[in-house]
Order: C-alpha cells, then sequence, then structure tokens
C-alpha cells in the first residue's frame, strides 16, 4: 500500500490519436454496378462517419436536375437517387470528394467515388489537366471543368455538359468514367451554379481542339531472380492527361462608376469600375469653369468645383457621357448625383510639398494639394554647395503636363554636391486663390551607381509588352523596339518579369472572347525572380 501511494497520478490519454480517415468496406449495390436500376445506394465503413458540406462538395458527373441526396446513419452513408432521370447506357460518378470524414477526429476521406452504369459496361476513359489564370497564369482553385460531346456554339450557354468535375487546390482535375467519343473540353467560374456560361461575370475558358480520351497500353519485362521465366506487367496511361486550360472573363463587363464621392464641397473623385481607354467627358451644370482633370486611360477623374454658389449647394449634378467598351457603338450617359461632402471643413491654405530626393533621370518636381492656377518663378530659390557655403543656381519652372497639382524645377542638379530649395510665400497660386506657405529642403542628388540597368533580348521581332513586378504591383512598363527592351535607372531589388504577347499593339493585355473563339493574348513569365543590383548592367535572353 506504501508503493502505491507513492505511485505518479496522471491522466489517462486513451491512446494514440487518430489520424487514418473511414475505409469503405462495402456497398450495395456494389461500386461499379452495371445495369444499375436502384433508387437507394448503402455504403458501410469501418467506423462512424459525418458529413461535411456534402451540399456543395458532392460532384455527380454527369450533372442530373435533381441531386443525389445523401444521409449518414451510424458507420452506413446512404444516397438516394432519382432513377427517373438516368440516362441509359450511361455510366454515372458520384465523387464525394473530402465530405465524408470520421465522426471524432474528422479525418477526411478524399476523393471517394461511387460510380455505377446504366448499361452492360462502365465507361473507363478520363480526362486530366489543370486550369491557370490566363493573365497570372497561377492555378485556379475554383472552376468548373466541362465536357461537351455537342459542338456547336451555344452548348455551354444552353445546355448542361455531359461530364463534370472540379478542380482542387492546385488547380488540377480529372474527369473519370468518360465514354468513348469526341469532346470539347471548357472550364467555367460559375456565379449561379447552374453550369452554364450565361454572365457576363462568369469566368471562361475554352479549347477549340477536339478531344478524343483514349489509353495507351505499356508492358515492361521484370526479371526473374527465383523464377525460371520473366514475367511482364502492363501499364495503363489515360489520355488526354496535360490539358492547360486558361480562364479569363471577356471584356463585357458594361462600364460604370464604381464609386463617386463628394470629398469636399468643393472636390469629387468619381472612380470607374475599370480603366476607361474610350472617350469620355463630363460636364459640370452651372459652372463652365469647373477645373476637371484625369489622366490618360484613366480609373479616376477629379473635378474641382470653382462656382461659389454651386460650392455651397447641398445638391448637385455632374453629367457623365462616355464610351462603353461593351456597346462601343453607343455613347453611355450618366447622371451622377452628389449631396453631402465627406469633410466638412474646407482647404484655406495651398499644401506644398518638397521631396528631398532627386533621381539622376528626372526633374524635380514639387507637389500641390490643389490646382495650380499661376506660379511666380522669382520667389524660389535654388542653391548649391560649395565648401560650407551654398551659391545661387541658374534654373526654371515649368507646368507638368502629366498633372496639374505639380510643378517642375529645371536645373542642372549635379549628383555628389548638396542643394538647398527655398520657396517663399506665394510662390504658386492655386484655382481658388490659396497660396502656399514658405519653405526649405536641403537635397542630395541620388547617384547614378545606385541604380542597376536591365536589357531583355528577344529571339524574334514581335510586339512585346514587359513589365517588371514587385509583388502585384507593376513599377515598369514598356514596349518591345525591335528584338529588345531596356529598363534604366531601377532600384535595386527583386523584379519579376511579366512578358505580353501584344498582338494588337495596343500597349495591354487583352482578354478573350468565346463567341469569336478568341483567346486572351498570351502571357509569359520569366520562371526566377530576377534581382537587380546598383551599378550593374543585367541581361536577360528570352527563349
Amino acid at each position: 500500500m506504501f508503493v502505491l501511494a507513492c505511485a505518479k497520478q496522471v491522466m489517462l490519454t486513451g491512446g494514440a490519436k487518430d489520424v487514418t480517415p473511414p475505409e469503405a468496406r462495402e456497398s450495395s449495390p456494389e461500386n461499379g454496378s452495371t445495369n444499375f436500376s436502384s433508387k437507394h445506394i448503402t455504403i458501410k465503413f469501418n467506423e462512424y462517419i459525418k458529413l461535411n458540406d456534402v451540399s456543395s462538395k458532392l460532384i455527380v458527373s454527369p450533372p442530373m436536375e435533381e441531386k443525389p441526396v445523401a444521409v449518414v446513419s451510424g458507420k452506413k452513408l446512404k444516397i438516394k437517387i432519382n432513377t427517373d432521370q438516368l440516362k441509359p447506357n450511361t455510366t454515372y460518378c458520384l465523387n464525394f470528394n473530402d465530405a465524408v470524414a470520421d465522426i471524432n477526429e474528422n479525418n477526411a476521406l478524399n476523393s471517394f467515388v461511387y460510380a455505377f452504369s446504366t448499361g452492360n459496361d462502365i465507361d473507363s476513359l478520363s480526362f486530366a489537366g489543370t486550369v491557370f489564370d490566363a493573365f497570372t497564369r497561377k492555378p485556379v482553385n475554383d472552376a468548373w471543368v466541362m465536357l461537351y460531346s455537342d459542338f456547336s456554339d451555344t452548348a455551354v450557354s444552353k445546355t448542361m455538359p455531359d461530364y463534370i468535375t472540379k478542380v482542387n487546390k492546385q488547380g488540377n482535375f480529372r474527369i473519370g468514367f468518360v465514354r468513348e467519343n469526341d469532346y470539347k473540353i471548357f472550364a467555367l467560374r460559375d456565379n449561379n451554379s447552374n453550369f452554364m456560361f450565361d454572365l457576363p461575370e462568369e469566368y471562361i475558358a475554352f479549347d477549340d481542339t477536339t478531344r478524343h480520351p483514349t489509353v495507351e497500353i505499356s508492358y515492361d519485362t521484370i526479371k526473374a531472380k527465383d523464377k525460371e521465366t520473366d514475367s511482364v506487367v502492363s501499364k495503363a496511361k489515360y489520355l488526354p492527361d496535360d490539358i492547360k486550360l486558361l480562364l479569363f472573363k471577356e471584356d463585357k463587363t458594361p462600364q460604370f462608376f464604381k464609386s463617386t464621392k463628394r470629398i469636399k464641397r468643393n472636390y469629387f473623385e468619381m472612380v470607374f469600375n475599370f480603366t476607361q481607354y474610350e472617350n469620355y467627358k463630363f460636364t459640370v451644370p452651372g459652372d463652365d469653369s469647373a477645373f476637371i482633370w484625369a489622366p490618360e486611360n484613366p480609373d479616376t477623374v477629379r473635378i474641382w468645383l470653382k462656382d461659389t454658389a454651386l460650392i455651397a449647394s447641398d445638391t448637385l449634378k455632374i453629367f457623365a457621357e462616355y464610351t462603353d467598351p461593351a456597346f462601343p457603338d453607343s455613347v453611355h450617359l450618366d447622371t451622377l448625383k452628389f449631396r453631402k461632402q465627406d469633410k466638412l471643413l474646407p482647404d484655406t491654405v495651398l499644401t506644398m510639398k518638397l521631396s528631398k530626393e532627386k533621381r539622376p533621370n528626372a526633374d524635380y518636381r514639387i507637389y500641390f494639394s490643389q490646382p495650380i492656377e499661376s506660379f511666380d518663378e522669382s520667389r524660389i530659390n535654388l542653391f548649391g554647395a560649395v565648401d560650407t557655403l551654398f551659391e545661387e543656381i541658374n534654373y526654371r519652372v515649368e507646368r507638368d503636363s502629366l498633372s496639374p497639382l505639380c510643378l517642375k524645377l529645371i536645373a542642372d542638379i549635379t549628383e555628389g554636391r548638396k542643394y538647398k530649395i527655398a520657396v517663399d510665400s506665394a510662390f504658386a497660386t492655386c484655382i481658388y486663390g490659396y497660396t502656399n506657405n514658405a519653405d526649405t529642403i536641403e537635397i542630395v542628388p541620388m547617384r547614378e551607381t545606385e541604380f542597376g540597368a536591365l536589357k531583355i533580348i528577344f529571339q524574334e521581332d514581335k510586339p512585346y509588352v514587359v513589365e517588371l513586378l514587385q509583388g502585384e504591383k507593376v513599377m515598369h512598363r514598356k514596349t518591345t523596339e525591335g528584338t529588345t527592351v531596356s529598363f534604366t535607372y531601377l532600384l535595386p531589388g527583386k523584379y519579376d518579369i511579366r512578358i505580353i504577347d501584344d498582338d494588337n499593339k495596343n500597349g495591354r493585355w487583352d482578354t478573350g472572347d468565346y463567341s469569336l473563339h478568341k483567346q486572351p493574348e498570351k502571357v509569359f513569365y520569366y520562371p526566377q525572380t530576377y534581382e537587380i543590383r546598383s551599378s550593374w548592367e543585367h541581361e536577360v535572353t528570352i527563349q
């Protein structure tokens, strides 16, 4: 008793953790049955099970209008099927994906499939491949892949597919139990869950090649060790097994304003749902002098009112007239209505921003918070350091053609020398008559040796758009000149290289159009991230 009293007391562990998924032991009718006519299927597992999100994970191929109903009863999975909708001489596949799991540890049974045939044979051919985003070239994890034996252009928009499956998280797919026949293959991001391409926001991928599934049998000879004769083993390879589908959204989404804001009483921002490459015009009724600004191919249009009565008004309208790419033969008219502003306090001063940096390939720029009406060049001074003193340097001031919020200070500013910029008050006057406050800043121009250069050489003279990316952001973009593209004054860092095969030479990527059987423009990515080093001139040859 003394020994027992001194023993260490611990909680019972219950044994090792269960990490094994359930195992299907038997089914009635048997999995792979032919001449199937049963309304009920029962599958018995080796442990108690549950279903996780079976309504979305269960994929029936070919699709049924009335989906089978699956319920759990202890260790059994019971499935009810409406046999009236089954087609004759057809193999059906019920793919539960990872919906079946054990009840305790939730270990999922991946890609669990039950198949049957209403005819004398089970079809056994298959299609396999990967779905990629046509622009990013990354695998897509939320698309359906469909086979059609109907080759009409409207089949994918008006009829259900012959076979269907969903890609996995890596974008891979496999459609099994396919009958020998000719098929067209599609991928679809189906927004309304009807397995048809019938909404402008849906993404589609298509292959104009007619595919015919086959199986290749190969034989390997295994040398005998203890036996007198060698043995021959056959291997089956189901084709096609490497289909690549590029998913894209057609450029048929109507153009509209994603947001319209009255930031201040006098300042408005209107943001398109995507870049406006076509013509556009904005009108402010009652204010012909309103300042309207948008860069070339804008996403955002900015308007500053000048009429004091309109500025004081609680409500006003702005007319927008633009060409909608989805309907290029017509002009779209919008009446934008604005009420209260986001910020109550109006600006009473012109804010000015002076940068401490000056790149060797660019003019020095001064940025303001309001469009500039005028400036007095005599109220700014530029000095260059000589030993410990500063001497005045010649310069001139110009407007920036790309932005009404910017002025350029043009002078012979060289690297390795300190400079001082002194700006007096009232140097610049905005469209409302506000002026800037005085400010002084010292700048040290960046050296050429702080930058790197990259030259990309192509094997053929074709129109390409080349982009240098950091993450998802496009840092630099250029088009080919002959067989080369040269980037200079690149800050050191790692860049991804994206190349667009610009067939129509418009300087941007164009998506596809299924009705025209037009694939999206091809996009390529350099296989490695490229590191730019300072003072280096890099060169890459693209095969």
